[in-house]
């Protein structure tokens, strides 16, 4: 294999989208996160061509397609970010990671010896199906990074696929398509039509309640992101007189005060929402659309306030997780000796009210992993049925093999067993998908017949919450235990964080590095919403204080 690097994509000659070269030192190391690699857009050039190839050897490995997917998220519009996908559209395997981690920290001298060190781990069989799938969000990087993901695959003469500018959910969704032609056809077309078509059935043998106070619009704060064209083009497949959609923050700076990340962690209405306007059913996607938040403004006797109340990924979760089960008792009773498993899982940024409910309403012991999707995913695919959420608005379904032999291909006259069935092809299974958990949400209200005032009121309601970032030079000295709800390093702030927490009611709190940026992370929630401030900022205090000490 011919290991000649391009200069623009070599460390020394890293070459952003404008042209400018930005080298990259060599003792600047880079850690594949949770989402992969995210940084300033300048310095993704060589990553994304490094990571390409990696893409590429595994592909010829598994003789399947691999997903590269270009995009930062819900980061500002100057950063950019690159993360693979495995052949059933889940997070790349966990060795693969520290196998990308290698070859992207060694230098331009010592990557062709890297190369072929992880050439020499590597089995390659058959190889006619190995391909790259790259797609990339609306940044204006974006292009730059499409043609070093290009290169990098070129490397190993594989067959790279550049399906455009796409929500991340679109890319995983075609990288399991490609694998499994059986699920979908690994196109937009393919996509759209598989998703609309499970809804508008879904709609079809759902009957409405006479009482039904739902109402079939939503507005959608796009954060300016990838979420508006391709939404629409979905929608095109689905009558407004099923659902209709009002979209805003479509062309402005991406993620600049809106976004599902702004408004779960401001907890204010984004950009162009009225806290006047009679807007009673909101909801925000965050850049790359794999992120759903609900919202609307929050009651105040104060007109001018922006605050918002939340729908997020626990009141999603724990709304679905009712729907499944209702739904089950008919199979349930048909078929007692051949349960399936319904299980959901949290992080610890799920509130304390959504976790106590689900525990003693729905009878549910809720799994409690790390933050982190690979985690949430891994644990969900444990059970038939595993509904997974982050607060953040990042979740979706999980089906089993079993699950997809007994619902969704034995053929049943039960309507609630119907119903199931097309429920979990609306979920976009691979990964949390903004688009399709909106039509989830959607379907499931107007089952129910529930306005936004019934969703509030006839599931549980939040104990106030705040998250604070707080920038730090080395994250990496934070360490944690029991899920990331402790934490173990520094020696001696946990201590501090247990006598913050025990001064108020009701009261939960946790500080935990950041998997991606050089930020501590710090969660807070007690009885009222003065109180929850006030630990809050307590324990961001503690971290500034551990800094300024150092």
């Amino acid at each position: 294999m011919d290991l000649t690097v391009p200069v623009e994509y070599s460390r020394a000659g890293n070459t952003t989208h404008s042209g400018n070269v930005h080298a990259i030192q060599d003792d600047e190391k880079f850690s594949y996160g949770t989402a992969g690699f995210r940084f300033k857009s300048e310095k993704l050039p060589f990553i994304v061509f490094r990571c390409a190839y990696v893409a590429s050897l595994r592909a010829r490995q598994l003789n399947s397609a691999i997903g590269v997917m270009i995009t930062a998220s819900h980061n500002p519009s100057c950063d950019n970010g690159v993360k693979l996908v495995d052949p059933s559209g889940d997070m790349l395997n966990e060795q693969w990671e520290i196998y990308a981690t290698e070859v992207v920290n060694a230098t331009d001298a010592e990557l062709p010896a890297a190369v072929r060190a992880l050439e020499k781990q590597i089995s390659v069989g058959k190889t006619q199906l190995s391909r790259v799938v790259c797609g990339m969000d609306t940044r204006c990087s974006g292009p730059c990074l499409m043609n070093a993901a290009r290169a990098g695959a070129a490397l190993f003469n594989v067959q790279f696929d550049d399906i455009g500018v796409v929500s991340t959910p679109m890319l995983h969704y075609a990288v399991k398509a490609f694998n499994e032609p059986k699920f979908a056809e690994p196109t937009h077309d393919g996509y759209y039509s598989a998703i609309a078509d499970s809804f508008k059935k879904l709609y079809e043998i759902t009957e409405e309640p006479k009482d039904s106070r739902y109402q079939p619009k939503v507005i959608v704060d796009c954060a300016n992101g990838v979420g508006a064209p391709r939404f629409r083009n979905l929608l095109e497949r689905i009558p407004s007189s099923l659902l209709e959609v009002e979209f805003r923050n479509e062309s402005e700076e991406l993620n600049q005060g809106c976004g599902a990340d702004f408004v779960k962690i401001s907890q204010k209405l984004p950009a162009n929402f009225s806290p006047t306007a009679a807007e009673p059913k909101c909801a925000s996607f965050d850049g790359d659309a794999d992120r759903l938040m609900y919202f609307r403004a929050k009651a105040s006797e104060n007109s001018e306030s922006n605050d918002a109340e939340l729908f997020d990924g626990d009141k999603i979760a724990v709304l679905i997780v009712t729907y499944i089960r209702e739904q089950l008792k008919d199979y349930e009773n048909s078929t007692p000796m051949e349960r399936l498993r319904l299980g959901i899982v949290q992080t610890a940024y799920a509130n304390g009210s959504s976790t106590r409910y689900i525990r003693e309403k729905l009878g549910i012991e809720p799994i409690i992993v790390p933050t982190g999707v690979k985690h949430l995913h891994e644990a969900a695919s444990e059970f038939d049925i595993g509904i997974y959420f982050e607060a953040n608005g990042h979740g979706t379904v999980v089906f089993s093999e079993i699950f997809d032999r007994i619902i969704r291909r034995t053929p049943t006259e039960s309507l609630p067993l119907r119903r199931l069935a097309l429920f979990s092809r609306v979920i976009n299974e691979t990964v949390g998908d903004a688009f399709a958990d909106l039509l989830a949400v959607e379907a499931v209200l107007r089952h129910y017949g529930w306005s936004m005032d019934d969703w509030a009121e006839k599931l549980y309601r939040d104990v106030p919450n705040v998250q604070i970032k707080v920038p730090v030079i080395d994250r990496s000295i934070f360490k944690t235990t029991n899920a990331e709800q402790t934490l173990v390093k520094p020696v001696g702030i946990q201590k501090m964080i247990d006598t913050d927490v025990a001064k108020y009611n009701n009261s939960r709190a946790f500080i935990r590095p950041s998997g991606t940026e050089n930020i501590v992370r710090v969660y807070a929630e007690a009885d009222t919403v003065e109180n929850t401030l006030q630990l809050g900022k307590s324990l961001e205090q503690v971290v500034l204080n551990l800094c300024n000490s150092n």
